[in-house]
Parts: structure tokens; C-alpha cells; sequence
């Protein structure tokens, strides 16, 4: 910036001189030009014409790199402003809906930005919602696969496994706005983080064996037109009093 702003100094001043120059030139009494000759007064025109030549081009060297890199400057805050209003938007959103596993991505992936060394345990933690989410998926295309409405009420029963495993998220991402802005994860709580890890892998081994209960019951149904559901119903008992429902 220094350089630009000495080229539009050094330009302007060489304008100003050819400009000078050249109205002495065109302004000259008929005493300057018997004086001084018409040849010579010729030569002095095309000197300042070439000097006031070089102090516009130099003067423009300097003007339209500073407009360009004031221009783009402005743009770049503009662009962080929106991204900070983004952000700040983001925050807002999830902590008015701390168990809704998309804002718990999104929140996930801000913790990423601002502290990349967080990404191995983030990357952890959108490994079990995947996992979540194909458990989702692939139990819902097998009752509708199977027309199995006497098996919704397992439906509920994983979308609570789901919103358990995000409050064990919402305990990680706690402990992660702790290192947000620091440059390490020295001060990160390991144990507090591996316990509620470790809490949704069973809720994950949980579904898994409600899937198998769901298939093998579904099938003696395809195939008898009646099945035992007291295994089933046992299992979604375990699985509801683990999470706090005693009913």
C-alpha cells in the first residue's frame, strides 16, 4: 500500500509538471518564443506532453491497484460479516433445538471450522449419526417393505434412541465450545466425551437387535399369519427402561 500510495504522489506530481510545462508552452508571449525559438519551445512541449504522459500512467499504476485492493477488501468483510451473521444464526438455531440431529450436525461442522484439531473426535460423532440414520432408514423400507403397521410403535422407540444419542452429543459439543478457540485440545474432557461415546454405541447395539427381533418377527408373520411378539415386546421394554421410561 505504501509503494501504490508513493506511485500516485510521484504521478501526480509529474502530471502536474508536464501540465505546466505545457500551458507555458501554449500561454508563451511572442517574447518567449523569440527568446527561447520555436524549435526549442517545440522541444519543451513535447518534454512536458511526455512528462505529464508518465505521471498519468504512473498515477494510474498506483490508483487502480488501491481501488482494486480497497474494493476487494471491503468484499472480504462483507463476505466475513455474513458468514459471522451465518454463524451467529446457526448458534441460535441449535441451542433453541439442541436434540434435532440436523442442527447438531451443523453445530458440529462450526466446531470443526474453528478448531480443526477437533475434527477425529467430530468425524467420531458424524460416524454414529450416519449409523443412526441407515438404522432409521433401513427399518422404515422393511415395515413399508412388508406392510408391517403392527410394528410403528418400534418407529418411536429408535427415533428416542436417536434423540438420546443427541443429548450425549449436546454433552460433547458442551466440552468442545470449551477448546472452540484454542490452538490444541489439551483442556478437552476425554472422560466425559468417551462416556457419552461409548453411551451411543449401545443405543446403536440397541437398534441393531430391534431390527433382528423386527425381521424375525415379520417373518414367522409372512409365513404363519400370526408371530410371538413377547421377545419383541421384551427387548423394547429393556430398551425404553434405559432410557428412563419405566412403562
Amino acid at each position: 500500500m505504501k509503494l501504490l500510495k508513493a506511485l500516485r504522489i510521484l504521478g501526480a506530481v509529474l502530471t502536474g509538471i508536464g501540465l505546466a510545462g505545457l500551458a507555458a508552452g501554449f500561454f508563451a508571449t511572442s517574447s518567449m518564443i523569440v527568446a527561447l525559438g520555436v524549435r526549442a519551445l517545440a522541444t519543451l512541449q513535447l518534454a512536458a506532453l511526455t512528462v505529464c504522459g508518465i505521471g498519468a500512467v504512473t498515477l494510474l499504476g498506483g490508483t487502480v491497484p488501491a481501488v482494486a485492493l480497497s474494493l476487494k477488501k471491503q468484499n472480504t468483510s462483507r463476505l466475513l460479516e455474513h458468514d459471522r451473521e451465518q454463524d451467529r444464526r446457526r448458534f441460535s438455531d441449535y441451542a433453541h433445538d439442541s436434540l434435532n440431529p440436523d442442527k447438531t450436525r451443523v453445530r458440529f461442522e462450526q466446531l470443526r471450522a474453528h478448531n480443526p484439531k477437533l475434527s477425529g473426535l467430530i468425524d467420531r460423532c458424524v460416524e454414529q449419526m450416519d449409523r443412526i440414520d441407515a438404522y432409521q432408514a433401513r427399518h422404515k423400507s422393511l415395515l413399508d417393505a412388508n406392510e408391517a403397521i403392527y410394528l410403528e410403535d418400534t418407529i418411536e422407540v429408535i427415533d428416542d434412541c436417536e434423540r438420546r444419542m443427541c443429548l450425549n452429543f449436546r454433552n460433547i459439543i458442551n466440552c468442545c465450545i470449551l477448546v472452540e478457540d484454542a490452538p490444541g485440545v489439551e483442556d478437552l474432557d476425554h472422560k466425559t466425551v468417551e462416556n457419552s461415546l461409548a453411551d451411543n454405541e449401545e443405543e446403536l447395539a440397541a437398534v441393531a437387535t430391534l431390527m433382528r427381533y423386527s425381521v424375525t418377527y415379520i417373518n414367522n408373520y409372512n409365513r404363519n399369519g400370526v408371530s410371538d411378539r413377547r421377545e419383541l415386546d421384551a427387548w423394547l421394554k429393556i430398551m425404553k427402561a434405559s432410557m428412563g421410561d419405566k412403562s
